[in-house]
């Protein structure tokens, strides 16, 4: 029997969350203080020897890391949540020193930093902080993490709580959206992404909101869902609704397309569940689209050309519409990073170094990196080149060890959340480094039998 409970969050809890997330709109020294208390709850959880808690943290940290940086006047460092895993890291780390450890169950953490400490090794003499936390502590956090995960043991009830309490901070995102970004009468939507409607970056908002969805309709299809269902799918209609207004696609794609995958496993094991999760997928579906439908009314009809790929150019008839209009400039991001990686094939150009160089073939001026796995080619070389082809192959073995379909489901889509993060909006988040390695943690399914 498993020492976690996955229970909903009652109403006392749902009211704490929401006066939290109330008062810091106005007071943003409570943000600060959220973070403090994140720092001590970890480590209180290393003295108590609860590392549950620790990874609840973990997987709350990209949407408090996004909350933070939307909470003007927030006195903390915009890349905390960074800092916060590297600390996590290392109180899993002396837990597992001290505790008995698991034998791990893969390498793929350990193969990601190898590869990627040569060109780390050769650059040092360019060692920049801010580029090095920018760009590359992501990728060794997430290796780590990784290395970390593979000693893990959970059930399914430590995993949905875990769900859970990264849910949680949702409610601190949805009051600053509700109280401090202005009325949707008073923003001019344009054809690109929409700072004011989003209350912070754009980009990295609607990925959080996305997330906010995905970790929704995981707990659902688990039967453990953070409150009532009822509650839920209208907090996901929410989460679609703002999502919407900030006309960044990414984060809505992330979103539908995982929560697709994840259904999608889950209903081919019998005729029973397909019945039941194509009903899921209908009701989710329906839910979206209505939604959609309803923002691009609010919009003047914007939403739908947005997400068409047309940009005021382009319905003017003055340029073509290009794959490069339609994805926002990122193909032109991704053959800058191809051609440095040829040119500094060996060992990149170092951590944060690609920036400056873009620019020489098409990129406009500081143009930082969108896709991770093209990033890494371009700052580590061959190395780079190894270590995105073991995070987009990883997947496919960790799979292929999953005997249970709806767990296939729920890993492929934290997986999918991760690399298409990634895919959209590099690691500016710890999106991409929770969802992958919360899809590499082995969870063992008790049997009727109790085996």
């Amino acid at each position: 029997m498993s020492i976690y409970k996955a229970d909903k969050l009652n109403i006392l809890h749902v009211a704490g969350l929401v006066t939290i997330g109330t008062i810091a709109c106005y007071v943003p020294l409570l943000v600060t203080a959220v973070w403090a208390a994140v720092f001590l709850i970890t480590l209180a959880a290393l003295v108590s020897d609860r590392q549950d808690w620790i990874w609840y943290c973990i997987a709350a940290s990209p949407i408090i890391e996004v909350w933070a940086r939307m909470v003007k006047g927030a006195v903390v460092p915009d890349e905390i949540g960074k800092y916060y895993l590297l600390f996590a890291i290392a109180s899993i780390l002396i837990y597992h020193i001290k505790s008995a450890s698991n034998k791990p169950l893969y390498k793929a953490g350990i193969l990601i930093i190898v590869m990627l400490l040569p060109s780390l090794v050769v650059n040092l003499a360019d060692f920049s902080f801010d580029q090095w936390a920018f760009n590359i502590l992501p990728t060794l956090e997430l290796g780590f993490l990784l290395m970390l995960a593979a000693r893990e043991r959970w059930d399914i009830e430590r995993f949905a709580k875990t769900l859970q309490m990264g849910l949680a901070p949702i409610v601190f995102v949805v009051m600053y959206l509700i109280l401090k970004t202005p009325a949707i009468s008073s923003v001019n939507f344009m054809l690109g992404a929409n700072f004011k409607a989003a209350g912070g970056g754009s980009n990295q908002v609607a990925t959080v909101l996305g997330l906010g969805i995905l970790y929704t309709m995981l707990l659902l299809l688990l039967k453990r869902p953070v409150v009532a269902r009822w509650a839920c799918y209208l907090l996901i209609a929410f989460l679609f609704f703002r999502s919407f207004l900030t006309f960044s696609r990414g984060g809505v794609f992330t979103a539908v397309a995982s929560v697709y995958v994840a259904i999608g496993f889950a209903m081919i094991v019998n005729r029973k569940t397909f019945i039941r999760y194509s009903a899921i997928m209908i009701v989710f579906a329906a839910l979206g689209v209505f939604v959609f439908n309803k923002v691009d009314e609010l919009t003047g009809h914007k939403l739908t050309q947005r997400y068409s790929g047309e940009t005021i150019a382009t319905i003017s008839g003055e340029q073509e519409k290009t794959w490069n209009k339609v994805t926002s400039g990122r193909t032109t991001l991704i053959n800058a990073d191809w051609n440095i990686f040829k040119e500094y094939f060996l060992f990149g150009v170092g951590p944060g170094g690609a920036k400056d160089l873009r620019t020489r073939y098409g990129a406009p001026p500081d143009s930082a990196a969108h896709t991770e796995v093209t990033r890494l080619m371009s700052e580590h070389g061959v190395g780079g080149l190894l270590a995105g082809v073991v995070l987009l192959l990883f997947p496919i073995f960790w799979l292929r060890k999953q005997r249970y379909r709806l767990w296939m489901g729920i890993s492929t889509a934290l997986f999918c959340m991760a690399l298409l993060t990634s895919m959209h909006s590099a690691m500016r988040t710890n999106t991409t480094i929770v969802c992958y390695v919360l899809a590499s943690i082995p969870v063992y399914i008790r049997r009727a039998n109790g085996s």
